[in-house]
């Protein structure tokens, strides 16, 4: 008999919390070997050591540095033998106006939401070409029509949108295919930072579903389009908002 072939690898990047961590949680669940990435080097160790099927490389790893996520891809293909799956939840902001911010800030928004996918989707490619592959990069909603308070959030996350779109006509020829996921309100601590109840009651009375997301919700749409399922899917980007973007 021979040795059934190993489970595909997806690299889970910003699975510290959040959106990231059930993603971790429900591709592992599915099969798949996850290796889980955080500038939160413990609480990936505490995944790890929660779930089956989360690999821990341990270290901080800083989605802003290009080095920094060289060495990832790297260190991945160097434990399991293959990345198949590249997964980046990576984000933050705050509500903030405009006029009232600066350009560290703005250059941190940027970073952070938009180089951050530049930086590991390249370092992903450079493997995938060779092997074929799938990238879902996580904007928002917000990058899709825009926010009062969020403008440069808004449009880093647009820029991640078109960033999916050109990288999938680009390199379907290499086989790998290139997709957005765009959150919409989800009940994640990044929203608990921001505003927490009272600012999760404001936002939902404009949702056509009257809620907010989980992030479970949001890693099932991650999985779809990790899965075979979305075999000829490629440059999309699929809103997860509750219908907040429907008539856009």
């Amino acid at each position: 008999m021979t040795d059934p072939a190993p489970a595909p690898t997806a690299l889970v990047v910003g699975a510290g919390s959040g959106i990231g961590r059930a993603t971790a949680i429900t591709l592992a669940d599915a099969g798949l070997r996850v290796v889980a990435a955080d500038l939160n080097p413990a609480a990936v160790t505490a995944l790890a050591a929660e779930h089956e099927g989360i690999v821990d490389l341990g270290g901080a790893w800083d989605a802003t540095d290009p080095e920094a996520c060289r060495a990832l891809v790297a260190a991945v293909v160097a434990e399991t033998g293959r990345l198949d799956h590249l997964v980046t939840t990576v984000g933050w902001t705050a509500i903030t106006r405009f006029l009232d911010e600066t350009p560290d800030y703005w250059r941190r928004i940027i970073d952070v939401n938009l180089m951050s996918a530049i930086h590991l989707a390249a370092a992903a490619g450079e493997v995938m070409r060779e092997t074929g592959g799938s990238i879902v990069l996580t904007a928002s909603e917000a990058g899709v029509v825009g926010t009062s308070g969020e403008a440069v959030y808004s449009a880093a996350k647009g820029g991640v949108i078109a960033l999916a779109k050109s990288l999938a006509r680009e390199w379907a020829r290499f086989g790998i295919r290139v997709n957005v996921v765009a959150p919409g309100v989800t009940e994640t601590p990044l929203l608990v930072e921001q505003g927490g109840e009272a600012l999760l009651s404001s936002i939902v009375r404009g949702i056509p579903l009257r809620r907010a997301g989980a992030p479970s919700e949001i890693a099932d749409a991650i999985a779809y389009l990790v899965s075979a399922r979305s075999s000829y899917v490629t440059g999309q980007t699929l809103c997860v908002g509750g219908g907040l973007t429907m008539s856009s």
